[in-house]
């Protein structure tokens, strides 16, 4: 079975629309450099066609049905068409560039008079989304200034009324380096057939697979990490997908990239599935707070000759310290390597996880400057006190470096039921605290205490265009959040609290 690319996936010129091509390299990575050829699969830019269109707008019926899940109780469906007008201008606002066009944009939602809460919902739903039929799809596309490329399975009984759970698969590696390396058709039956076993066995769930590339693999550098969660925000515009549902499975190599991309961006995933894997950086065990919503389940054998368990161990002590609920299974005499019991059992705890997309408690630790390293959920860290001095780091593969900072900073916040948000604090110069009417209620006085002391009390005012702006930081439609509080946690409170838009 070749994978399907729907109308509406533009093919990349040139290249055969079905797989990608794949050829051999003459770099080396890693140990795996003395005895393999390195395979490198080359990510075809499929751009931007000019004059491309949309596929057809969804019709009223199944739209009536989505902004009745999403909006709840806050649904008036007399305003149906007014909330489609709206609708509309929002999807006009994320596929606009111009930053001052995109201010237009909030200019006429705000002349709506529409509640932002409704709006910051009505976000997640796309109104082009495609109806897909079951099957294995190869998209290859532009995203930003990213190019994503990566297999999806859509279960035959997909609807895109409905919001679907997201399992993220990280290949297997030892099925691509070998000799002589497979050529594209076999790369490509190589993923369909695991995305066909997956949805036979799984057929409640959308598969990802992001395409291998063996210059950076999945992380731990920026190209790495990129070619697993662009692809996810790229999906999460095609099809309809549940953000409290998004679980990351990898083994092996695989097993270290999702240990590295669930602390980089615990706002994504509910649960995470390591089977042998580890995280041996120092900048990465120090982010292991940032998993309190997101639920590690892992397995390691005790007699694996190629990762030492010890590692899976002192993770697990050392999340257990921090008090982060982990599952851990260690077994005995099974290698590297987990039979398909163990694998599905893993499977089914890591599923079982529903994320809390407004947590009441978040921890944000990291030693990196990027600002998107420095958001959890609703907290975000935009200066350090004392961030201490560069130090740059290389990995085996490709020629990327990380800058991390001296210094380690962090934020811990809880939300308190009579609308008091309590917040800690170390080595931290300025913050934002992103709120929304799930968190605590709009319509009366916040109260925020940092370290023990009241540095705001009052109302806060909705903003539109900072939630929209949020959106495209964090991806659309994954949280909204209609109020913002910047705090300078750094100086002395001022005797009339502020800093709230």
């Amino acid at each position: 079975m070749s994978p399907r690319r729907p109308a509406s996936f533009a093919p990349e010129p040139g290249a055969s629309p079905q797989v990608p091509s794949l050829v051999e390299s003459d770099k080396r990575a890693g140990s795996a450099a003395a005895v393999l050829p390195l395979v490198c699969i080359l990510l075809w830019l499929a751009g931007e066609t000019a004059g491309q269109t949309h596929p057809a707008q969804l019709p009223p019926q199944e739209l009536l049905e989505l902004y009745q899940a999403e909006l709840g109780g806050r649904f008036d469906v007399g305003q149906f068409d007014t909330l489609l007008q709206a609708h509309q201008r929002l999807e006009d606002f994320f596929v606009e560039r111009d930053a001052r066009r995109r201010a237009g944009i909030v200019g006429q939602l705000l002349e709506t008079g529409i509640d932002p809460v409704i709006l910051g919902r009505l976000c997640r739903i796309r109104l082009h989304w495609p109806q897909l039929p079951g099957g294995v799809y190869y998209i290859n596309e532009r995203l930003g200034p990213h190019h994503v490329a990566y297999f999806l399975g859509v279960p035959e009984g997909y609807r895109r009324t409905r919001a679907w759970p997201l399992v993220v698969r990280l290949p297997r590696i030892d099925a691509f380096a070998v000799t002589p390396p497979p050529d594209q058709q076999q790369v490509a039956e190589t993923y369909t057939q695991w995305i066909r076993s997956d949805l036979a066995a799984h057929p409640d769930a959308l598969v990802l697979m992001p395409l291998l590339n063996f210059d950076h693999l999945f992380g731990p550098g920026y190209a790495g990490m990129n070619a697993v969660m662009q692809p996810i925000f790229h999906a999460a515009g095609r099809v309809n997908l549940d953000p409290a549902s998004v679980y990351l499975i990898g083994h092996s190599a695989g097993g270290h990239a999702a240990w590295n991309l669930a602390i980089h961006y615990p706002t994504y995933f509910a649960a995470i599935n390591v089977m042998a894997g580890s995280a041996r950086h120092e900048f990465q065990r120090l982010r292991l707070q940032n998993l309190r919503n997101t639920w590690p389940v892992v397995w390691h054998d005790s007699e694996d000759s190629v990762i030492r368990v010890q590692l899976a161990r002192a993770l697990i002590q050392s999340l257990r310290r921090q008090k982060v609920d982990v599952d851990y299974e260690e077994t005995r005499g099974l290698g590297h390597s987990p039979p398909q019991t163990i694998i599905e059992k893993l499977y089914q705890k890591t599923r079982k996880r529903v994320r809390p997309l407004y947590p009441r408690e978040v921890v944000v630790r990291s030693n990196r400057l990027d600002p998107i390293f420095n958001r959890v959920d609703w907290l975000q860290v935009d200066q350090p006190a004392d961030p201490g001095e560069d130090q740059r780091i290389f990995f085996s593969l490709g020629t990327e470096r990380v800058v991390l900072q001296r210094n380690t900073w962090s934020a811990a916040g809880v939300l308190r039921d009579d609308n008091r948000i309590d917040l800690k604090v170390e080595n931290v110069e300025l913050l934002r605290v992103f709120l929304n009417d799930q968190m605590v209620d709009l319509s009366q006085p916040i109260c925020v205490a940092v370290n023990g002391r009241t540095r705001f009390e009052g109302r806060l005012q909705p903003d539109l265009g900072a939630m929209l702006n949020d959106q495209l930081f964090l991806g659309r439609g994954w949280r909204y959040f209609p109020a913002v509080l910047e705090l300078d946690v750094a100086s002395p409170p001022a005797s009339r609290p502020g800093g709230a838009r």
